[in-house]
């Protein structure tokens, strides 16, 4: 979660150095997947990425599956906040899990889910009383079943331990890390100082190569006007390219400005020349690049939609659910069902 930077206080959970190490550690000694939600993002950064309980991952593959998943980890975490402690709860598909609300001194700065498990061997009486509560979600009986008996088991001592464990660990560091990062901003105060100089000075070079760039872009334009045909003819070619590395690095946090380098053209030149050749904006562009892949990747492979948006370059699920909706008419949950028997489907 972010939150209003305030002196001596970290600027958000997705900020602190701490967070892989921690994981890591409470993954080896517990076997227990854990995630961290950050709330401006709208997501869970689930760790290991590729161990996720498979059981869930069905149950989250339908729109009513997913809400209810949400509205079950957001009751937990309300409960945590107003008791200012971990909250131990079983979730509506009869899992056990574990919310951690993390705040430091009364400012919220995330929250730490960890569990999907089970604390006793499964049961066939256990399994059709859930799926009678789950049955309208669409998912086969026969494959959510196997998923089920497949659920990893622990102890629920053993649990209760290791949340215990990872509540003590998560306050101490947070506070260890505002520490560090006090002085971390003491530090770069004296750097700024100490180099204010050298900043002038590439300051000054920044603004000559400003220069020379309008006047490389006055020229384009006159030799447009007396040889138009010769221009569009290379700026086709260019924007041919730029569209060539598009497609081959999408799904890396790509902006204007590296792919106007990767045909050496000045980025607002490339940025005008781009919309006249291709009749798109660069940004418009990439998200139906982005959109494209994310389209055959529902269709094609298995993967939760949630690590496809950022497969495909995306940053926040929410938003991807919105440009995916605006440019498909449906959401990707709906989307993948729909086509869910076309796997060899040519994505347009």
């Amino acid at each position: 979660m972010y939150m209003k930077k305030k002196k001596g206080i970290v600027l958000g959970l997705e900020k602190l150095g701490f967070l892989d190490e921690l994981r890591e550690v409470f993954y080896q000694n517990t076997g227990l997947i854990i995630s961290f939600h950050h709330q401006k993002v709208g997501d869970y950064d689930f760790y290991p990425k590729f161990e996720r309980n498979e059981y869930c991952s069905l149950l989250q593959s339908t729109p009513s599956g997913l809400k209810k998943c949400i509205e079950s980890d957001s009751n937990a975490l309300d409960k945590a906040k107003k008791d200012k402690k971990y909250c131990l709860y079983k979730c509506h598909a009869g899992l056990t899990n574990a919310a951690i609300h993390l705040e430091y001194k009364g400012m919220e700065i995330g929250s730490i889910f960890t569990g999907q498990i089970l604390t006793t061997p499964p049961t066939e009486e256990q399994f059709n009383k859930i799926y009678r509560y789950v049955n309208n979600f669409g998912i086969p009986e026969k494959q959510l079943k196997k998923a089920f008996f497949s659920t990893k088991i622990v102890d629920e001592h053993k649990l209760i331990f290791g949340i215990k464990l990872l509540e003590v660990m998560s306050n101490y560091i947070i506070s260890v890390e505002d520490e560090v990062f006090l002085q971390k901003e003491v530090l770069q105060k004296d750097k700024e100082i100490l180099e204010y100089k050298n900043e002038k000075i590439e300051l000054e070079n920044e603004l000559q190569k400003l220069r020379i760039s309008i006047l490389e872009y006055n020229k384009d334009t006159a030799q447009l006007n007396h040889d138009g045909n010769t221009i569009m003819d290379k700026n086709s070619h260019s924007i041919q390219n730029a569209q060539n590395f598009i497609k081959d690095n999408y799904f890396k946090n790509i902006m204007l400005n590296d792919v106007a380098e990767s045909v050496y053209l000045s980025p607002n030149y490339f940025s005008t020349v781009f919309k006249e050749v291709s009749g798109y904006s660069f940004s418009f562009y990439l998200r139906k690049t982005r959109i494209k892949a994310a389209k055959r990747m529902l269709i094609e492979t298995d993967l939760p939609i949630k690590e496809i948006v950022f497969a495909v370059g995306f940053d926040d699920y929410n938003y991807f659910n919105r440009i995916f909706k605006k440019a498909e008419g449906i959401p990707p949950a709906k989307f993948r069902l729909s086509n869910q028997n076309h796997k060899q489907l040519v994505v347009e």
